[in-house]
């Protein structure tokens, strides 16, 4: 009997307890149990992008709220900056969150009728406010729409396009590629891997030292030129 009316005593005591609280606001739990947020944004291994650019792009910001935070809009968010080819990030415990990105480096910068952009391997335009070196500069309307016909021109550089200076692009004839040796080769804007080889075929030959212009742009035929090439 005794024991029971100790129990009843404590339920008794622990309900007026919750009911005393309840007429509390929410602010009482908030001070006792405060919620974290975000105390630093590092953005790491940038290089050409800007933090406050990226910062107001990117939704973010200090003092936000753990629990509005979403990993996922982030992760969009990133994945939509054309300028970033790849990234990863974390946020920390301590309520830091570090960005770690990968910036693409212009693959060509393009003169659009005395407009200058960085372009990537697909065309598509960099906005960088950086100046970048040693770019080869490609001259024509509508020449980054096929740009990624000629995306792997890195790897011919050493065996056929050594030097290479600048190229040009007219629609529905083809590319021009001006190397720094006075010599230029024409090829058409479809079958670039096939005007490589055939290209590669004519390097070793002795009559290639005396031609400056080497045109294959009209299929199944090579015209040879002693010429100078001019843009």
């Amino acid at each position: 009997m005794r024991n029971f009316l100790i129990f009843s005593l404590v339920l008794i005591m622990a309900l007026f307890g919750i009911s005393h609280l309840n007429k509390y606001s929410k602010l009482n739990f908030i001070d006792l149990f405060p919620q974290k947020r975000i105390t630093e944004i590092n953005f790491l291994n940038l290089k050409y992008l800007d933090k406050n650019n990226l910062m107001n792009y990117l939704d973010i910001y200090l003092n936000q709220n753990y629990w509005s935070f979403s990993s996922k809009k982030l992760k969009n968010n990133l994945k939509n900056i054309n300028e970033i080819n790849n990234f990863e990030f974390v946020l920390h415990p301590s309520g830091i969150l570090d960005i770690f990105i990968y910036e693409k480096y212009p693959f060509m910068i393009w003169n659009n009728n005395n407009s200058y952009n960085y372009i990537d391997k697909k065309g598509r335009i960099l906005n960088y406010n950086f100046s970048f070196k040693n770019l080869t500069a490609m001259y024509g309307k509508n020449a980054d729409k096929y740009v990624s016909e000629i995306a792997e021109l890195d790897k011919y550089k050493t065996s056929i396009l050594q030097n290479l200076k600048k190229i040009y692009f007219i629609e529905d004839v083809g590319w021009s590629f001006f190397l720094s040796n006075e010599k230029c080769f024409l090829i058409p804007v479809k079958n670039f891997e096939k005007s490589i080889k055939i290209l590669r075929k004519i390097k070793v030959l002795e009559i290639y030292k005396n031609y400056k212009s080497i045109d294959l742009r009209t299929e199944g035929r090579i015209y040879l030129s002693k010429k100078q090439c001019s843009d």
